[in-house]
């Protein structure tokens, strides 16, 4: 064999030997797990419930590890906008709904417009996954929701003589002068909680596509008129701080002070753990009355995103589909009241068997999403201060709500329109 061919062949064993070699290390790589860092905000029970679905996710996915870090609500945005920024960001995060456009307008989240099905599309609650799409793109893919219901003393009403809760705002007012003096219903000076009459006669918050500022237009300044003139009547439980409201309204309620309430699937534990419901059938659960123009109550709730520059999108995305599949939300909904986002998931025995969770249902079937915006959660800022000066008289609910219009045009939307 001449020298020529010797070194051919050299070069071709040595070829096939670095393809071996190549080959033997993806295949220890492809062996080796992927781990996704998941920080997440649920409270100590919806922690235990997560903890076994992790479990039971990694046991059915061999190849995928999951390192879960509790962050605390209150600091998620700081957390995660610190880590983003560094180039640090968890492969998977549990965003507050109002987080999602924020963080997606900063550029901190993956592009899941096209890993989502039309299937999965077509089962969410419409009004919990329109906070995951902004800008023509979807950002995440929503995990539990909520809005306010009205809630009412069952026992209260039969002696009162009311044998059905109120539909309409109408009946709302009839129905709370059936109780006497201060005992009919609450009325909370939180911006969050008059949305339901803003949107009952006929005002909204924004129009974003338009650029257009809707809250100080004649159907907001009507449903702010109606909640102050609810807010004064007689019926209304007399309370006038506002710093400590909810927690006022919780006792009223809970002791049997007041029929009626507006409140979320959050407070039923704290409600039902009141002297007035030791029976938990006496509490009721309805829509909030629809107005003269139309109803609504604001939708709240959680999403599972995945960060930017997680170089796992494929197997976080597994990971994420996989939680927010009905079996998985329906353990939150058995032992922990949490509010499916799947239409599917509220066919499953356990959930169906939980009759606060089908009453709160026909509430969200008609509740409404907030404007999807980045700057959605500061809104009630200044929404708030405002709405409580038309309550306490020192502000006229027009003169109110053009100071919130104002301030809103100033600090979040600049070049918005501001409509009458």
């Amino acid at each position: 064999m001449n020298l020529s061919r010797l070194r051919r062949v050299a070069l071709a064993l040595a070829f096939v030997s670095v393809l071996v070699a190549a080959a033997a290390t993806a295949s220890v790589r492809s062996s080796k797990a992927v781990t996704l860092t998941f920080w997440q905000t649920m409270n100590t029970e919806e922690t235990a419930t997560l903890k076994a679905l992790v479990d039971k996710f990694e046991a059915s996915h061999s190849g995928i590890k999951v390192n879960m870090v509790y962050v605390p609500f209150d600091q998620r945005d700081a957390k995660f906008t610190a880590a983003a920024q560094a180039g640090q960001a968890p492969d998977v995060m549990r965003a507050e709904i109002a987080d999602v456009a924020s963080w997606a307008a900063q550029g901190f989240l993956a592009d899941l417009t096209k890993k989502v099905s039309g299937a999965d599309k077509a089962d969410y609650l419409p009004s919990a996954f329109a906070y995951d799409n902004f800008n023509g793109k979807i950002w995440g893919i929503p995990q539990v929701t909520d809005a306010p219901a009205l809630l009412y003393n069952k026992k209260m009403f039969k002696a009162a003589g009311l044998k059905n809760p109120p539909t309409t705002m109408a009946q709302l007012a009839s129905a709370c002068a059936k109780f006497g003096k201060g005992k009919g219903l609450f009325i909370r000076g939180d911006s969050y909680f008059i949305q339901p009459w803003i949107w009952a006669y006929g005002g909204d918050l924004l129009n974003y596509a338009k650029k257009q500022i809707l809250i100080a237009n004649k159907g907001s300044v009507a449903g702010l008129t109606a909640y102050v003139k609810l807010f004064h009547s007689k019926c209304a439980f007399p309370d006038k701080d506002f710093s400590n409201d909810y927690g006022n309204m919780q006792t009223a309620f809970k002791n049997g002070q007041v029929a009626m309430i507006v409140n979320g699937p959050w407070s039923t534990a704290d409600v039902l753990s009141g002297p007035a419901f030791k029976s938990s059938s006496n509490l009721g659960v309805a829509p909030v009355p629809k107005g003269p123009a139309g109803q609504g109550s604001p939708v709240g709730g959680h999403s599972w995103v995945i960060g930017r520059n997680s170089s796992n999108v494929d197997e976080a995305y597994t990971f994420i589909q996989w939680l927010s599949q009905a079996a998985q939300q329906a353990q939150f909904a058995a032992k922990n009241n949490l509010l499916p986002t799947r239409k599917s998931a509220y066919k499953d025995p356990d959930v169906r068997r939980n009759r606060i969770i089908v009453d709160f249902l026909t509430q969200m079937k008609v509740a409404r999403a907030r404007p999807v915006t980045p700057q959605g959660g500061q809104i009630y800022a200044d929404f708030g201060p405002n709405m409580q000066k038309a309550l306490n008289g020192s502000s006229s609910p027009q003169a109110a709500l053009d100071a919130t219009a104002k301030a809103w045009q100033s600090k979040l939307f600049p070049g918005f329109k501001i409509v009458h």
